[in-house]
């Protein structure tokens, strides 16, 4: 009581192209996105990091990165840069999430099962 409780569905348009909806029942929101569609929204990115002398750069401090030079020549925007790392960071995130959220829920279930097996042995 007392929680706002949407009662039927709405659809609100962004000014930047967007939507947002508002539907009983959802009670999160979280990215449809996987890294192929992170690579064409960033191919600019995609293109410098290829660049990188090391295959493996995380573009942080590692000699002769191509990000941080386009960054340092003002070719690449910095908070450009700080999004496609965020966005892949979520997108990890989810991938974990997905892959091991059901292991966690059934260890849950049945520590649930444990402690009510152990209460109902103590009544007995």
């Amino acid at each position: 009581r007392g929680r706002h409780v949407t009662s039927h569905r709405e659809l609100f348009l962004l000014p930047d192209g967007g939507a947002v909806i508002d539907t009983p029942g959802i009670r999160e929101i979280q990215l449809w996105a996987d890294e192929d569609t992170l690579s064409s929204a960033f191919p600019d990115i995609e293109q410098l990091a290829s660049e990188c002398h090391f295959s493996d750069c995380s573009h942080n401090s590692e000699p002769r990165c191509a990000i941080r030079k386009a960054i340092e020549e003002k070719i690449l925007d910095a908070d450009r840069f700080r999004s496609y790392e965020k966005l892949k960071k979520e997108l990890r995130y989810l991938e974990f999430r997905q892959k091991h959220g059901t292991r966690l829920e059934e260890k849950l279930k049945w520590k649930q099962i444990s402690q009510w097996s152990k209460e109902a042995r103590k009544r007995i």
